[in-house]
């Protein structure tokens, strides 16, 4: 009986320094991961304090090359900051994460606000309609798009606008968009290429397309498209009254839909053209991909949202 007893108390005993072990070991994780994440702050508020200061200075510069040669390092900083973020995500909370990308995408914002107002650059626009014979090219003009009424871009024009095509192959080059802001709108059954590293991506009104686009350093903005086809790869997506489309996608944050039906995604697993590789590194995405990680703002059920699906 007393072996029975000692057998017990030693079972119930190792049991409870298990136990211990167990919980010592817990506080040691959460300890850790609590000095990353505070460690991860500090670098990011750090860096990202060195890019708003940079971007402040930018205005008081003499020369149109000092801009050029500060913005040039501000964009490679907003790259490393994204760079740090991606590299965090294993041990941030989605608290922390969500409030990463939101930064993120502020500082890209912040450099596209910058590019604009201290170094207005030429625009390129490739309309519809026929070509005019003329002796002398004529001076650049300011690319004014209509507005169409519900739009949510109705007042954006871009450094790059295709508007107004139908069944047609379109190739922009990368040495038009790199870095640049790009419009398109008005488009019905085109096959539209865009390879580079690009700042955003406007698209609306755009039906019976395809669009193989390269890496999209802030965020796509699609409104009022259907049964179109979109190879993408950005740092968040932001999807309005959009029907029927299917996305290949790589997206480091998430894609955001509201007022859409019928939309797929899936993951973008090739880049469709020579150097997509080589855009991605140089854009400091990663590799993180958040493809089947969709919010619908106008499902807030647990459930599965029905205005979308993977394929």
């Amino acid at each position: 009986m007393s072996n029975t007893r000692e057998t017990e108390f030693l079972r119930l005993q190792e049991e409870r320094l298990t136990a211990l072990e167990k919980k010592k070991a817990d506080r040691k994780d959460a300890n850790h991961s609590y000095d990353l994440i505070v460690a991860f702050q500090e670098k990011f508020n750090t860096l990202k304090a060195a890019i708003d200061a940079d971007l402040g200075s930018l205005p008081g510069l003499g020369s149109d090359v000092d801009k050029r040669e500060r913005l040039s390092g501000v964009q490679v900083q907003a790259g490393e900051l994204q760079t740090l973020l991606n590299e965090s995500m294993t041990f941030l909370t989605a608290h922390e994460i969500r409030r990463g990308q939101d930064g993120v995408t502020a500082v890209h914002d912040a450099i596209a606000r910058a590019q604009q107002e201290c170094l207005p650059r030429k625009k390129f626009a490739f309309g519809g309609g026929k070509k005019k014979k003329t002796t002398a090219p004529p001076p650049p003009a300011p690319v004014v798009v209509a507005a169409v009424e519900g739009d949510r871009f109705a007042k954006y024009s871009g450094d790059v606008v295709v508007t107004d095509r139908t069944s047609e192959t379109l190739h922009i080059s990368r040495d038009q968009t790199t870095g640049k802001d790009v419009l398109l709108r008005n488009l019905s059954s085109c096959t539209v290429h865009i390879p580079g590293v690009l700042g955003t991506l406007h698209c609306t009104n755009c039906t019976g397309c395809t669009f193989i686009i390269g890496v999209i350093s802030g965020s796509l903005f699609l409104e009022k498209c259907s049964n179109s086809t979109f190879t993408v790869t950005c740092q968040q997506a932001r999807i309005h009254t959009t029907h029927d489309a299917t996305f290949h996608i790589h997206v480091t944050s998430k894609a955001i839909i509201e007022d859409c039906k019928g939309l797929r995604f899936g993951e973008r697993k090739e880049g469709g053209y020579e150097g997509y590789l080589e855009d991605l590194k140089s854009s400091g995405l990663g590799d993180n991909n958040n493809w089947s990680d969709v919010d619908d703002f106008n499902w807030l059920n647990k459930e599965q949202s029905p205005n979308w699906t993977t394929i």
